[in-house]
């Protein structure tokens, strides 16, 4: 019983070390072109019912704090990736760890409000960080490989400060929002053109946010600063990505 034990144990040691003697790592740098969805993408809602049960419409900013993380514009990014390649006979499997940076603007109609405003508009950024798992089918025709592979793992949404100075009584109030992490995952499709370049369109379920805030309202008279500050959070964001990515592999 012991002598097939030990046989058993040398041909699994065996074949681990012709399976890893038979990978190949892989390094890759991702290009990302990303187009919000969902609430991430939806328009900012301004009308609110004031105290008297009357709808009123505010288009100025700063944003009410339960519309920040809207309104993102398509953005762009960068995408770093290691992973190991293993044949199995109809293709390749390749177990990969990532990592991404999404930056997604807020829209025109708004950014243009902040600078009127003598403000800064808040910019959006994505982080997510993912390990997952690619096929890539055999080569079809003129070096083109079909893959198709998923990921899972944690997103940092960031939303950078904003700043606006008040024409009616000159204060200065400033929002800042702390970075929230959430479970995220991906989803990927697209093609190998030869060994080195690829491209695909990717969604990107980058979790619910739940985003906090600290407000500072700066006061000037007489020469003497006073600042105000208070903290609040706002609903939980639903953030999306809908991606190209061409993919550079070394």
């Amino acid at each position: 019983m012991n002598r097939i034990v030990k046989v058993m144990c040398l041909t699994a040691v065996m074949a681990l070390v012709g399976t890893t003697a038979q990978a190949q790592f892989r390094q890759s740098i991702f290009l990302n072109g990303a187009l919000p969805t969902g609430q991430f993408a939806s328009k900012v809602n301004t009308d609110r019912v004031n105290l008297a049960g009357i709808t009123i419409t505010d288009a100025t900013v700063p944003l009410f704090r339960e519309e920040v993380g809207k309104a993102a514009t398509p953005g762009f990014g960068l995408g770093y990736r290691a992973s190991y390649r293993f044949d199995v006979g109809m293709g390749e499997v390749a177990p990969f760890a990532q990592a991404d940076v999404f930056w997604n603007f807020i829209k025109s109609e708004w950014s243009d409000k902040y600078i009127q405003a003598k403000g800064k508009s808040p910019n959006y950024f994505n982080i997510p960080v993912m390990v997952g798992v690619s096929y890539l089918y055999d080569e079809l025709w003129n070096d083109i490989t079909p893959y198709a592979e998923f990921g899972v793992g944690a997103d940092m949404f960031i939303i950078g400060s904003e700043k606006v100075v008040s024409a009616l009584d000159n204060r200065t109030y400033t929002y800042s929002y702390k970075p929230t992490v959430a479970l995220s995952w991906m989803f990927g499709l697209g093609a190998y053109f030869g060994r080195h370049v690829s491209a695909g369109v990717y969604y990107y379920g980058l979790g619910k946010h739940v985003v906090s805030y600290t407000t500072k309202t700066y006061n000037s008279f007489d020469d003497v600063t006073k600042t105000f500050i208070d903290k609040g959070s706002v609903p939980t964001r639903t953030v999306g990505e809908l991606a190209l990515r061409i993919g550079f592999h070394f």
